[in-house]
């Protein structure tokens, strides 16, 4: 298989999203654009594997862990958000908070019953990536649940499906939980319900999980209660930045050969400096 094509597939798709994006509440236009792209794009991947055979079985794993099940994860949320809007109650505040906390019951259920699977993908683990993103003969001893539209064996593996949905239910939770903090605003402040964001972190990513870890290890946040991943979350809104893969910058953090608080040290030089400057 020509490695650069399917990558430049996927970059490509990337782009086009990252404008679709930019749309906090999106209308269904936007949504619909967003199907079709991942599904045009889904084609183009699937026409690589029939056309040409991987290198190798790592070759195999990474083109299903990380590019087209990122493709796959967003034809699920975008097709589920379309469900969402289209069945989105207007007649009263109300009906729409009960409307949000069903809908996210249902994905807390969702993921309760798939556990372990959910922990496999946060913790980032691979020993079962041979079974989960290889194309093998499905056998009984292993579950594997595919739906109307994801069930072509030749470009769908064991949990590909299941995965997917498990990183779009995820996403949609927190889309939820947004819409429901607008509305909950709304009805506290009388704050516009769909407003555009002003905070964007244009720090890196490395440097926004140290100072997550840090306030984290400080407890002074609901007095030390709080986890990593609700800290991550609001900081996520807050600054309009998704950090899929916090753990694993959070171990290149703590494998460092020279400082690893030095995003914290430059923080604590630049206050420094400016404490000095009312001195002057």
């Amino acid at each position: 298989m020509n490695e650069k094509e399917y990558i430049t597939i996927v970059n490509n798709f990337k782009q086009y999203m990252k404008v679709i994006e930019q749309v906090e509440f999106m209308d269904f236009n936007y949504i619909h654009k967003a199907i079709v792209l991942c599904r045009k794009t889904l084609s183009k991947l699937k026409k690589y594997t029939v056309l040409y055979e991987f290198d190798s079985m790592e070759e195999e794993i990474v083109f299903f862990k990380n590019y087209k099940n990122l493709v796959l994860k967003n034809l699920i949320y975008y097709s589920e958000l379309r469900r969402i809007q289209s069945q989105f109650p207007e007649l009263s505040i109300n009906s729409q908070r009960d409307y949000i906390l069903r809908q996210e019951h249902k994905i807390k259920k969702f993921f309760k019953k798939h556990d372990s699977l959910v922990q496999y993908i946060n913790l980032e683990l691979t020993n079962l990536d041979e079974l989960f993103f290889t194309i093998k003969p499905i056998k009984e001893s292993y579950s594997c649940e595919l739906q109307p539209g994801y069930t072509d064996t030749s470009f769908y593996t064991h949990h590909d499906f299941l995965i997917a949905k498990i990183k779009a239910y995820d996403q949609l939770l927190e889309y939820l939980k947004s819409k429901f903090k607008s509305i909950d605003d709304f009805m506290r402040y009388g704050k516009p319900m769909h407003h555009n964001k002003t905070l964007h972190w244009t720090g890196t990513k490395t440097q926004l999980t140290e100072l997550i870890y840090a306030l984290h290890a400080a407890k002074t946040i609901n007095n030390g209660k709080t986890d990593i991943v609700e800290i991550q979350r609001e900081l996520e809104s807050i600054f309009n930045i998704k950090l899929n893969d916090i753990y694993k910058i959070y171990s290149e953090i703590k494998n460092r050969q020279k400082s690893r608080t030095k995003f914290l040290e430059e923080m604590i030089e630049g206050l420094m400096s400016e404490i000095n400057k009312s001195y002057r």
